[in-house]
């Protein structure tokens, strides 16, 4: 740091410092990574939960979970490929060209 630096920067530096110091050995330890370890699993396990429980009480009440939305969307998106395949099978038979219009 410059000896011309602003009275406040010096000040936001020399704290920062002393805060960030502890911190940075604190991040480094074998205690720090357990502790995140076990908090990563805790809400892993936490979002597992509501989801199961979001999903059955949908069920329920009879509506769609995001689960089945998404393997509509999936059958969808394999109807809608075999529909074209089907399609430029046709075409080729008709010997007319594909109308890509549609597409």
């Amino acid at each position: 740091m410059s000896s011309n630096s602003p009275l406040w920067l010096k000040a936001v530096h020399k704290i920062e410092r002393a805060v960030g110091e502890p911190i940075e050995a604190a991040v480094r330890t074998d205690t720090y990574f357990d502790v995140v370890t076990k908090a990563t699993r805790a809400t892993s396990k936490a979002k597992r939960t509501v989801v199961a429980t979001s999903t059955r009480v949908l069920h329920v009440l009879n509506l769609p979970a995001d689960s089945d939305v998404r393997r509509m969307r999936e059958q969808l998106t394999r109807m809608e490929r075999r529909l074209n395949r089907l399609s430029e099978d046709v075409s080729e038979l008709d010997g007319s060209p594909r109308d890509r219009s549609r597409d």
